[in-house]
């Protein structure tokens, strides 16, 4: 795989370096996932995070610098351990069937179920359907992007 990333370097092309959506763009997106995904989730939350959180991607991501990660929240309230093992088996049933595939699922005690978009790189997490001491909550969260949908110069 570095073989070929460095044959692609070597011709001009850089994968990373493509235009993207932009950040407004990303955040309509997750705006739209939300709101499907609460609309088919058996609970409502107790409130939506108002904005938006953004954060660089990091180095760790082997990307270029400038890029931008956004997401957004809703949190559930005095949700019954039963209520939330029912909420993730339909987040999962809900996001596999639109074509979301499983990144990782905690199971145990804590249980989050963390499911992403082969197409576009979004993923959504249900956290904390296993233990009622945490907070419950959603998150939808943007692949990384450049601002302005190109790289800068």
């Amino acid at each position: 795989m570095a073989i070929a990333a460095m044959a692609l370097n070597a011709c001009g092309a850089n994968p990373l370096q493509d235009p993207t959506m932009t950040l407004a763009q990303a955040r309509k997106q997750i705006d739209s996932y939300q709101a499907d995904i609460l609309a088919n989730l058996p609970i409502k939350p107790r409130s939506n995070s108002g904005s938006f959180s953004d954060l660089e991607c990091g180095a760790n991501d082997n990307g270029p610098h400038g890029r931008e990660q956004t997401w957004r929240s809703a949190t559930f309230e005095d949700l019954p351990l039963p209520g939330r093992a029912q909420a993730a088996a339909a987040f999962r049933t809900y996001l596999t069937g639109r074509g979301f595939q499983l990144a990782s699922d905690s199971g145990g005690d804590i249980g989050w179920v963390k499911l992403k978009n082969p197409k576009d790189g979004f993923v959504a997490i249900l956290d904390g359907a296993g233990d009622t001491s945490r907070t419950f909550s959603l998150e939808v969260i943007s692949p990384c992007v450049w601002p302005n949908g190109t790289p800068s110069a």
